[in-house]
C-alpha cells in the first residue's frame, strides 16, 4: 500500500488516442494494444502503448490488469523509457476508463500515474507522482 504523503507530484499528462490493435487467444480472451501520443510534464513529448488483457469481453467492460510501455523525449535531447503495470476500471454506463499504473522509468525514477480516458474526446489525462 502506498501512503499519499510519500508522493512528490511531477505534473500532469495529456495524451491523444492514435489507434488500437486487437488479438485473441485459443480461450477467446482478447488483448487490446492502444497507442497514445502527447506530452507529460517533465517528460516532454510522450509516445506509448497501453496493453489491456488478455481478458474476457465482459472484463473489458469492467476493468482489469494493464501494462504500459512508453518513451519520453526530454528537453535536453535524451529519452527515457517507462515500463509499468497497473489496473483500469470502467464505471457502469460511462465511456471512460480510470487508470492507475506504477511505472519504472529508465533513469531510476518510479512514478504512480493516475488518469482517466474519455471515449468522447479520445484523450487520456491525469497526474504523475514520484514514489519514494
Amino acid at each position: 500500500m502506498f501512503i499519499r504523503d510519500m508522493y512528490e507530484e511531477v505534473g500532469t499528462f495529456s495524451l491523444k488516442f492514435s489507434g488500437n490493435t486487437y488479438s485473441s487467444d485459443e480461450n477467446g480472451n482478447v488483448t487490446v494494444h492502444q497507442n497514445w501520443e502527447g506530452a507529460a510534464d517533465g517528460y516532454g513529448s510522450v509516445f506509448g502503448t497501453l496493453i489491456l488483457g488478455p481478458m474476457s469481453a465482459s472484463e473489458l467492460n469492467e476493468g482489469g490488469q494493464i501494462k504500459w510501455v512508453g518513451q519520453g523525449f526530454l528537453e535536453d535531447g535524451t529519452t527515457v523509457v517507462g515500463i509499468g503495470e497497473g489496473t483500469f476500471e470502467t464505471p457502469p454506463d460511462q465511456h471512460v476508463a480510470r487508470t492507475s499504473i506504477l511505472i519504472d522509468i529508465s533513469d531510476g525514477t518510479k512514478i504512480r500515474s493516475e488518469g482517466e480516458m474519455a471515449l468522447e474526446t479520445l484523450t487520456w489525462t491525469g497526474t504523475n507522482t514520484v514514489v519514494e
